[in-house]
């Protein structure tokens, strides 16, 4: 069983239940309220606790105890709904991983997590997801049982044994409100995911502080196109639902105008996303009536203050921004019902009884410290922890920030090396690392340069080996290849003479991005993308 190598130094008023209770307690309050909506499929909450009751059974049957680690890597599909509670009803800890990972990330995760039981489409975007995972299972000593979805692939059990399995309707009585519930990976400044640790309390946290700051209830209904396997969909897409009683609607893949579609016929009125899906909004609600959605919740990436203002003129919802990480979800708020400029600027203050403060690291940089009832309980990986937090509790953010005397966050930069492309952050380190086994590269830094719709994009500046001058497409190639999500495929290359250093050798990024924007000054095309 996972347990945790640190515990919250501050005594923190925690919800006493576990994801079970209150997914139960909704089920058994409004047996015929709508759960799920993806497609054409609907679930009441007395269907969804009924699939999730024989998932679970179906997974004790394949060996799953209590502490027992259940890979996901599902598409926003309400199987991915389904399973997760399954997974929580059977005592397991859930590990969601997102659909855009690859052999390079899936093979880390699995020898680092070795779960009993993965599940995964047969195919999703053209990607055979679970035949994929069983070779990466194969190569492993674990005994590994994968199942596939929507489609059969060879060596696989199909979902629909799950389904067909005899329900317990009770969750594992072992489970404690403290065990922990879920491991979600994040790319760091290490070529390495790290696997955060959020137990049934921490998250619960973030959902009563969320429900209660947005005014929600069980009369609202989410709309959630965000992955279902980040920290935003399972927050606010799996677990908020549940704890409420109000119901989910899915969207699988962006698209802005079916969003807007979907969201006015099913009269959604609370979402959370990254900057990507706030923009398409407000472009496709352009002309049209305004949005039944009341709250926006925007973040996971710079926000600009006129996009903030448009979509809110142009929707008629209230749209905030907000700061968090996987290890706290939502450090900072806005308040969606006070003022528009400070809704429009700045990350809000403290949200609940959240801590946010600013101390200089070690070279002298303004640092975002967190802590709160939400803050994660250390890295999967127990010997990250030491550098990731203070001696009194803190997260280190690894952002710089200044607050204002009112408590208003106003986030300056990044200390870490991480590209957020549309709200998916990845490291440099860890494509620097595949691209340095290209026969063409000598030398190589990633860094981002800014994108007007996913915010940031990453370059490759490369010093050529002598044999060859590399090629952005050949570059690309060879990444996918190796396994790496095509997300994090740099989409423009800048050939250097050598790499800006400092005279303890560490790369001058600063530097590198200077002449990256003088490069697109001069051809604007040049970061439009490899393909």
């Amino acid at each position: 069983m996972l347990t945790a190598t640190r515990r919250h130094i501050v005594d923190y008023d925690l919800p006493q239940e576990t994801f079970a209770d209150r997914l139960m307690r909704s089920a058994r309050a409004h047996p015929d309220a709508l759960a799920v909506v993806e497609g054409d499929r609907a679930l009441t909450f007395a269907e969804l606790l009924s699939s999730a009751e024989r998932i679970a059974a179906g997974l004790r049957e394949r060996g799953v105890e209590p502490g027992d680690r259940v890979l996901t890597q599902l598409p926003n599909w309400w199987e991915s709904v389904a399973v997760s509670w399954g997974v929580f009803l059977a005592g397991g800890v859930l590990v969601p991983v997102v659909p855009i990972y690859r052999a390079h990330e899936l093979r880390f995760i699995v020898d680092q997590v070795r779960p009993k039981v993965v599940v995964a489409p047969s195919l999703f975007r053209s990607y055979p997801h679970a035949a994929e995972l069983r070779a990466i299972a194969a190569d492993t000593s674990a005994d590994v049982t994968v199942v596939s979805v929507r489609g059969s692939t060879p060596g696989a059990e199909p979902f629909d044994a799950l389904l067909r399995t005899e329900a317990r309707s009770a969750p594992d009585p072992h489970t404690q409100p403290g065990d922990i519930a879920v491991v979600l990976y994040t790319s760091g400044t290490t070529s390495q995911s790290k696997g955060v640790l959020h137990s049934h309390q921490t998250l619960l946290a973030e959902v009563r502080d969320i429900a209660q700051f947005c005014r929600l209830d069980d009369r609202d209904r989410v709309f959630m196109a965000s992955p279902l396997s980040h920290i935003t969909g399972l927050s606010y897409g799996i677990l908020l639902p549940a704890d409420l009683g109000c119901g989910v609607v899915l969207q699988d893949r962006w698209d802005a105008a079916a969003a807007v579609d979907l969201i006015e016929s099913t009269t959604c009125t609370f979402t959370v996303s990254a900057t990507p899906f706030l923009r398409g909004l407000a472009d496709g609600y352009a002309g049209r009536t305004r949005s039944s959605l009341r709250v926006f919740v925007c973040g996971g990436a710079d926000i600009p203050e006129d996009l903030v203002r448009r979509a809110h003129a142009v929707m008629g919802t209230r749209v905030v921004r907000t700061y968090g990480s996987t290890e706290l979800p939502t450090s900072s708020m806005a308040d969606p019902f006070g003022d528009l400029d400070e809704a429009a600027s700045g990350e809000g203050r403290p949200m609940g009884r959240n801590e946010m403060v600013v101390r200089e690291d070690d070279d002298g940089r303004p640092e975002l410290l967190v802590r709160g009832p939400e803050l994660f309980l250390g890295y999967l990986d127990a010997s990250l922890n030491q550098a990731a937090f203070t001696t009194d509790g803190y997260f280190r953010t690894g952002d710089t920030a200044r607050i204002d005397p009112d408590s208003t966050v106003h986030i300056t930069g990044r200390i870490k090396d991480i590209i957020n492309r549309g709200g998916e952050k990845f490291s440099v380190a860890e494509v620097e690392s595949l691209l340095m086994e290209h026969p063409a590269v000598h030398d190589v830094a990633v860094v981002s340069y800014p994108d007007p719709v996913l915010v940031e994009r990453a370059c490759a500046c490369v010093v050529p080996a002598a044999e060859r001058l590399p090629v952005l497409d050949e570059l690309r190639e060879h990444l996918l290849k190796s396994g790496l999500a095509v997300q994090k495929a740099p989409e423009m290359l800048m050939i250097v003479t050598d790499l800006p250093r400092t005279a303890s050798g560490k790369v001058q990024r600063f530097l590198l991005r200077e002449q990256v924007r003088h490069k697109l000054a001069a051809d604007p095309g040049a970061g439009s993308g490899g393909r």
